[in-house]
């Protein structure tokens, strides 16, 4: 959020360097307004630009094996043009190559999904999948394991296995 801020201040007073610039190159003929006017244009743009730019710039960093499941699109009364060009402003990932498996229970996996949300924390919650039924719960913090060797959910889902994430932890059991 910081460097956001940073990035949007300094973007105006370089919008308003050039705007200064172009005054004087063509003899101070310009009117005086247009100074503050690039100014606050280029801090719009900029935040336009962070806006636009924070899930490519997110994604791009999350670590190998992780795979995108979801997005979800951002679109509001009061920015009419994310109607036309809607921009991502929350996503999960799961961690595919992390995918935990038990011998005695070979159709279940344990893995971690991470929600990213613009301008909040990253969470992260473990999730388990059942490929053979096609469903999946996210697990609490206290995980308990019966003795088969199953994961003790208090609910789960029926996702089915053409949900992006069941596929993607299941593909090797389908």
């Amino acid at each position: 959020m910081y460097v956001d801020i940073i990035t949007i201040i300094a973007a105006g007073f370089a919008a308003a360097g050039v705007a200064l610039i172009l005054n004087r190159l063509t003899g101070r003929r310009l009117p005086r307004w247009i100074v503050p006017a690039t100014a606050g244009a280029g801090m719009i743009l900029m935040s336009l630009t962070n806006e636009y730019r924070w899930y490519p710039r997110t994604a791009g960093l999350l670590p190998e094996g992780y795979e995108i499941i979801s997005t979800v699109d951002y679109s509001a009364p009061f920015s009419p043009w994310t109607y036309v060009v809607p921009y991502v402003n929350r996503f999960a990932a799961i961690d595919v190559a992390g995918a935990q498996r038990n011998a005695n229970q070979p159709d279940l996996r344990l893995t971690n999904v991470v929600f990213f949300t613009r301008w909040q924390p990253m969470q992260t919650r473990s999730a388990v999948f059942d490929c053979a039924q096609g469903r999946s719960a996210l697990v609490d913090s206290d995980l308990v394991f019966n003795d088969d060797g199953t994961i003790a959910v208090s609910r789960w889902d029926q996702t089915g296995l053409d949900d992006p994430a069941t596929a993607l932890v299941c593909q090797e059991a389908i």
